[in-house]
């Protein structure tokens, strides 16, 4: 089964198949990103990125690709773009025995946004596909045996908290019911930064939410670690916010409906 947002090589300006050796299992994925200062376009435009990079990579002189490296691509709109398509070789995680081992996914990103909703659901897709499709459970980043920035810190982490994997536990929290009355906002708070804080977390935006946890009431410590104490508060919040009509996935994990919540929903 194809992805929701499935672009097939046809319709974005390559020919119908692709001279790259048939592999038809492999360990997983490895994720890889365009990196530089790249800003996400109008999606109208993405089809001509692709293209842009296939050629790139056919006048490579050094590395010899007969194709577009990737298997599959991912723009930040979240749509997945066929690359070499699944059942073939890559041709971008550094060398042959690489290449045999993983199929490639790139993130058609650089610093910029690179790891929004959008794009972090495209890879979800992308990655199931590719397990559809002969690839095992592995998802790694091109940096893990190979020396190299890609995938860029923020789709490295990740990867390695197991946002991208399809089978993970880190759906999209359902929508309030239609009849149900819109939650007053108590003020604005800071934009969701992009990335699923969940258990193992670390850093600045973890501190931000225990932070806010411990402004509405919350035995909470402010320590920038994501631990089971953490996790077992946002649990409470979320039933809790649940229970006064504000209804929230009760999983531990800050997504953006989460975040929200914790600035925009009224203190019961």
């Amino acid at each position: 089964m194809t992805p929701p947002k499935w672009v097939p090589r046809t319709e974005w300006g390559a020919p119908p198949t692709t001279p790259a050796a048939d592999m038809a299992t492999a360990a997983g994925v490895k994720v890889h990103w365009i990196g530089g200062t790249y800003t996400t376009p109008d999606h109208a435009q993405c089809a001509a990125e692709v293209r842009a990079i296939r050629q790139e990579h056919l006048s490579n002189p050094t590395e010899g690709w007969v194709d577009i490296a990737y298997n599959l691509l991912v723009c930040g709109h979240g749509y997945v773009f066929e690359g070499r398509g699944a059942g073939k070789e890559s041709g971008a995680n550094g060398d042959q025995d690489l290449n045999r081992q993983d199929y490639a996914v790139c993130a058609i990103v650089g610093t910029n946004k690179a790891d929004s909703p959008d794009l972090v659901q495209g890879l979800r897709d992308a990655i199931a596909y590719l397990r559809q499709n002969g690839a095992g459970n592995e998802v790694l980043g091109h940096r893990d045996g190979y020396n190299t920035d890609c995938p860029g810190d923020a789709l490295y982490h990740l990867v390695h908290t197991g946002a991208l994997d399809p089978g993970a536990g880190t759906p999209t929290p359902a929508p309030a019911p239609a009849a149900a009355p819109a939650p007053q906002p108590t003020g604005a708070g800071p934009a969701w930064p992009g990335v699923y804080l969940q258990q193992g977390s670390t850093g600045q935006y973890v501190g931000e939410v225990q932070a806010r946890l411990l402004q509405r009431g919350w035995s909470i410590a402010v320590d920038e670690d994501f631990g089971p104490k953490t996790a077992g508060v946002v649990r409470a919040f979320q039933q809790d916010s649940t229970a006064h009509g504000w209804p929230l996935t009760v999983d531990g994990i800050v997504g953006p409906a989460t975040w929200s919540a914790l600035w925009n929903r009224p203190i019961s």
